[in-house]
């Protein structure tokens, strides 16, 4: 589904900005809805650009126990996510990464007392906020 937005900016008159919806779970084979996910957040990221928090959180600090994450990301099938999970514990860096495209389910793990941030890149038409949605759930460790 698309929704056209005109926008005024900068004095340019007749730019538009073009908004995409996730993809029906019918058709990549992966139903986010059914996986028993605890936490969604529905969101829209401009394409072509690497954003900070696509999570929802700016920043995440972990506690003195390690934790595992299921993610599912519903999208556009035309569109790949690239997701970067950047982990920090003890000034030592880690990342993980998923740069497969359309709906994905993906896992990550982090130690006790690690801090953590997510980037995405969702690739789409220039000029276009597409819509996704995160779910998540935490896994026993």
């Amino acid at each position: 589904m698309k929704h056209t937005i005109s926008l005024l900016a900068a004095g340019v008159l007749g730019a538009t900005l073009t908004v995409t919806s996730p993809a029906s779970a019918a058709t990549s084979g992966i139903d986010c809805a059914t996986g028993g996910y605890t936490r969604v957040v529905n969101s829209y990221v401009p394409s072509n650009v690497q954003r900070p928090a696509i999570d929802g959180r700016q920043y995440n600090i972990g506690g003195s126990r390690a934790y595992d994450f299921e993610i599912c990301l519903d999208i556009p099938d035309t569109s790949t996510f690239t997701i970067e999970v950047r982990i920090w514990k003890n000034a030592k860096q880690t990342t993980f990464v998923d740069d497969r495209p359309g709906d994905k389910i993906f896992r990550y793990s982090l130690e006790p007392d690690s801090f953590w941030q997510v980037y995405g890149t969702l690739t789409g038409p220039a000029s276009t906020m597409i819509d996704y949605s995160w779910y998540e759930k935490q896994l026993p460790s």
